[in-house]
């Protein structure tokens, strides 16, 4: 088959994590904190990440195509999160509470103290997550997700906890809105999600199994959880993403659960971006 499997690229943030080895055994303990493992080269259509947050990553927002486009930035930013691991009170910050009015958005940003607006909901290993331009957020630690969003790194900061990094509060403040975002519930037919920009599915195959050709790229992940022993050689390995080129099937010989990501049709625009985490 003519797959690609792309080496990790891992990016140091200050809210990540000094041990990776449950996901890259063959690393020794980071000397720094590795946030975000980047699974998809540049110029692809979608952007998948890992990230391993130990400590909570900013309140933030991205833009929509049409700000971004306005105001000279690459791109706009949908997301989705994955959960892949999720320590036992993990949360994930998304929109605004129900009690919160949005004319405090922006006092509560200069003070520092705008995390305490969020909707903070319970996150559990195999949920999945929503997260449309405009959409405030903040992740939790103790969780692993993947993250799978639109090909431009650009982001707002309106509240980094304390550690004081700078923050973007005209950007952030003007793109930040109610949104559709939530908790995605789970569908009998596999698909996860499905937006403009890319789609989830799920494939749970207890003795192997075949995806048909698409005319789209697409990307695998395997959701296996860690095995001591050898990974069947026709599966990526965990961690990383094999890429099927548009027309190409793919076929589990034996037991497998991976998450395909599909390409919507926004072309790429590289993953360029003003702020990360």
């Amino acid at each position: 088959m003519l797959t690609q499997l792309f080496p990790p690229v891992f990016y140091p943030r200050v809210w990540g994590a000094r041990d990776l080895r449950r996901w890259y055994p063959e690393r020794g303990l980071e000397p720094e904190p590795i946030g975000e493992a980047w699974l998809s080269p540049p110029g692809c259509p979608v952007l998948i990440k890992l990230l391993f947050p130990c400590q909570p990553v900013s309140m933030q927002v991205h833009p929509d195509d049409a700000y971004a486009a306005a105001h000279g930035f690459p791109g706009g930013k949908s997301e989705a999160w994955h959960v892949l691991e999720a320590a036992p009170g993990a949360r994930l910050g998304i929109g605004l509470r129900a009690s919160a009015a949005w004319s405090e958005l922006e006092p509560a940003c200069r003070a520092g103290n705008a995390a305490a607006l969020l909707q903070w909901l319970p996150a559990a290993a195999g949920d999945t997550f929503n997260i449309p331009a405009g959409t405030v957020h903040a992740i939790g630690a103790g969780v692993v997700l993947l993250e799978v969003q639109q090909p431009v790194d650009v982001t707002f900061r309106l509240d980094d906890f304390g550690r004081g990094r700078p923050l973007q509060l005209d950007h952030g403040l003007a793109v930040a809105r109610p949104t559709t975002a939530g908790k995605v519930p789970p569908a009998a037919d596999g698909v996860l999600l499905d937006t403009p920009f890319f789609s989830l599915r799920r494939h749970a195959w207890p003795r192997g199994g075949t995806l048909a050709p698409q005319p789209q790229p697409r990307w695998l992940f395997n959701l296996a959880p860690p095995n001591p022993g050898p990974a069947a050689s026709h599966l990526p390995p965990r961690g990383q993403a094999l890429e099927l080129p548009p027309g190409v099937p793919f076929q589990a010989a034996s037991a497998a659960t991976l998450l395909e990501v599909r390409a919507g049709a926004v072309p790429a625009s590289g993953a360029e971006g003003a702020i990360r985490g």
